[in-house]
């Protein structure tokens, strides 16, 4: 279900689905029903972006909120349409060419970028920039703190670096040099078990794939412990014999909101889970490789509640594939 389809058709006033708001005020998800409250006051101009910034939610904190209302059972609105968030716009050569020599906060930020990168600005590099100055809206100044991260970070630096990154900011509300500044020093303190992080998820000698990341951060956001991380990577290999992001997300975020975040805190929810039972870090392909393993948890085999759904979105994908 689309968010949009929550809402009812627009007229003078908006009005709130009552059906929904029962549900909502019956499963006490203050978020998901700030969310729905926004979503009627926007209407149809609903951004997922904006919608970040203005209710200060981080990512998974907006996810949460969506996949409770979504999951809410309703009927759907007879003209609902599903959101798309806006694309950004297809800047012209001579666009990029007057908002350089016209606009001297962005001709700061390209110069910045040459001197940064160590490299002539390509047209495509341009149109980046550009769009990260003018679409996602971030300040010149900001843009600078984020190329000079991602150069140490990095070493080699791609348009689509610059864009993502560009992304995790603004949703994080990273609009001044001073919160650029303490956004990286609050990186920086947390390296020593960022690293430790990637040996448990096997990364060594390349690149985290974005899902590697997403759980990291998840790992760092709800002070996992990485041996917490590695038993959840165990019992994902014991169940399904083969990665699958949205299952370690699953568990992860069970335990969380049962207050479990370190061996001995799971181990004493759920007794079945031994420590003795991990093989230490897993090394698999990266989470986004192909596997020709689809194995799933066995029919007859004990499920915990978020195995159930997970198991129930699997199924619900592959359907969708079949027809596609």
């Amino acid at each position: 279900m689309s968010l949009i389809s929550l809402l009812m058709p627009e007229g003078d006033l908006r009005v709130i689905r009552s059906e929904l708001a029962e549900k909502l005020t019956r499963c006490g998800d203050g978020d998901a029903a700030l969310l729905y409250l926004y979503m009627t006051c926007k209407g149809k101009a609903f951004q997922e972006q904006q919608a970040l910034r203005d209710l200060n939610f981080d990512k998974n904190r907006y996810e949460r909120a969506c996949f409770t209302l979504t999951n809410l059972t309703i009927a759907q609105s007879p003209t609902a349409t599903e959101l798309t968030p806006s694309a950004p716009p297809r800047y012209t050569a001579a666009e990029l060419r007057d908002a350089r020599s016209g606009d001297h906060k962005f001709q700061a930020v390209c110069d910045a970028a040459e001197g940064i990168l160590n490299r002539t600005l390509t047209d495509s590099l341009l149109r980046t920039l550009y769009t990260v100055y003018d679409h996602i809206h971030l300040p010149a100044e900001v843009i600078i703190e984020l190329l000079s991260y991602l150069k140490r970070s990095k070493g080699t630096v791609r348009g689509r670096d610059i864009e993502h990154e560009a992304c995790v900011w603004s949703d994080k509300g990273i609009l001044t040099t001073q919160e650029a500044q303490r956004y990286l020093s609050a990186l920086d303190a947390e390296k020593p078990l960022r690293d430790a992080f990637y040996q448990v998820f096997g990364i060594m000698g390349r690149q985290p794939t974005a899902a590697e990341n997403a759980l990291i951060r998840l790992c760092l956001d709800k002070k996992f412990t990485p041996d917490a991380a590695e038993l959840a990577l165990s019992r994902m290999q014991r169940q399904i014999g083969s990665f699958s992001a949205s299952y370690v997300r699953k568990m992860l975020t069970a335990w969380d909101e049962k207050g479990a975040h370190t061996v001995s805190e799971i181990t004493a929810l759920e007794p079945e889970i031994s420590p003795n039972k991990k093989s230490g870090a897993i090394h698999q392909p990266p989470f986004g490789a192909p596997t020709n393993s689809q194995t799933l948890p066995p029919e007859d085999a004990p499920l915990a509640d978020w195995e159930k759904q997970w198991l129930e979105e699997v199924k619900r994908r592959r359907a969708r594939q079949s027809e596609e």
